[in-house]
């Protein structure tokens, strides 16, 4: 009896905050409309905060010129002062907004040139789901395949498209995965079977970048466009994980349009699978090997690629699918669990890695795999150094 109280206050706690990330999942769950509709104005909140001062910069020189009388009282010179007070609010604020700058993702970038393989997959995909524009495409230290839209201005209605792909996805899986990843992506960025998700999710990353602006070139005149997108962004990003997780279900199913259904499930293990054994096993013992030895200099990129040349072994997919299984959800993930991307493309089961006869970064990388590891090393050492500080120091 206890036990069903304590549930009924839960549900009753988050009847009444449904704009916290537990209740805009359960909201998302039993009242999909009227979510989607909820982060759409809450997506929208954004833009209506940028636009608001372009309007007021607009339509207060008319609203004084229609203000100012013949003869004037009081309360009407008050009034045209309000007034003026706004317009110059509006003039401060709208040149603030446009001057704002945002900083590209950073990253080793690749050209076409150098990766025809890479980049003739990206064309291919691009004729299946109608050629949704990718200005640039760099390769990073991280286990992820994303496309970040950057605004060109604080108005955020241009942006800079850039599809990061992480060497580790490269290093682990195999090409035909890497295929199924960047289908996901390019099909959710052309969004044909739900553009509002595709757009809402889109958002999560952009309101973010507003938050890193303000970080790197906040001035005074910025400082309350700073003010409220600290707040708006989190919120919004909190809000939006239901959304953000049909969007990656929506994902999934783009790919089905590219690739058939048993490559697909395939390739959302591997992807699951991979990024649980490096987070969990990989990069702990990198860091360990590094504190004992004092070393931080090691070259994990390139320690990665032997790992992973021929697959990992049966015991080691095995252990890392039982931890994935009894992995407990979490609220702030916006990708869903294994068993719910499985049953979205039709399986129940996990297909499991084959051996590699060849990795994706020595398929799509070609003459530049080499290289493209030692960059990324570079950078990687610098943050295993900081790391095995920082745990020295506590």
């Amino acid at each position: 009896m206890l036990l069903e109280l304590r549930n009924k206050l839960n549900l009753f706690d988050s009847f009444f905050k449904p704009f916290s990330r537990r209740g805009a999942l359960m909201l998302s769950n039993r009242q999909a409309r009227i979510y989607r509709i909820l982060t759409l104005l809450a997506g929208a909140g954004g833009y209506f905060f940028l636009l608001l001062f372009p309007v007021l910069l607009i339509s207060m020189p008319v609203v004084i010129f229609y203000t100012i009388q013949p003869a004037m009282s009081n309360a009407q010179w008050f009034l045209i002062t309000i007034e003026v007070l706004s317009l110059s609010i509006a003039i401060v604020m709208t040149y603030a907004i446009l001057s704002m700058r945002f900083s590209l993702p950073s990253g080793l970038e690749l050209r076409e040139a150098s990766f025809p393989r890479l980049f003739e997959l990206l064309h291919e995909l691009g004729d299946i789901y109608g050629e949704p524009r990718i200005d640039r495409v760099i390769l990073r230290d991280r286990f992820v395949v994303r496309i970040i839209k950057t605004p060109c201005n604080g108005f955020a209605f241009s942006t800079t498209r850039t599809l990061i792909i992480g060497l580790p996805v490269l290093l682990a899986l195999s090409p035909l995965d890497v295929h199924v990843l960047l289908a996901r992506r390019v099909g959710q960025l052309a969004g044909k079977r739900s553009r509002l998700n595709s757009w809402l999710y889109s958002l999560r990353d952009m309101w973010d970048q507003y938050i890193s602006s303000c970080a790197t070139l906040s001035t005074l005149f910025t400082r309350p466009v700073c003010s409220f997108f600290q707040s708006y962004a989190p919120f919004y990003r909190s809000f939006s994980v239901g959304i953000a997780r049909c969007s990656e279900l929506d994902a999934d199913l783009y790919a089905l349009e590219a690739i058939n259904d048993r490559d697909v499930a395939r390739g959302v293990t591997c992807q699951i699978l991979t990024e649980a054994y490096l987070r969990r096993t990989y990069w702990p013992e990198v860091l360990e090997m590094a504190g004992k030895t004092g070393k931080s200099e090691s070259l994990p990129h390139a320690g990665m690629a032997k790992v992973f040349e021929n697959g990992l072994s049966d015991d080691d997919v095995k252990a890392t699918l039982e931890q994935v299984k009894k992995r407990k959800r979490d609220r702030k993930s916006a990708m869903p669990s294994l068993a719910d991307r499985l049953e979205n493309i039709g399986h129940q089961k996990p297909l499991l890695p084959k051996p590699l006869p060849v990795t994706a970064a020595r398929f799509y990388l070609g003459g530049a795999y080499d290289r493209c590891i030692e960059v990324i090393d570079k950078r990687s050492v610098q943050k295993v150094r900081s790391k095995v500080i920082k745990a020295f120091s506590s």
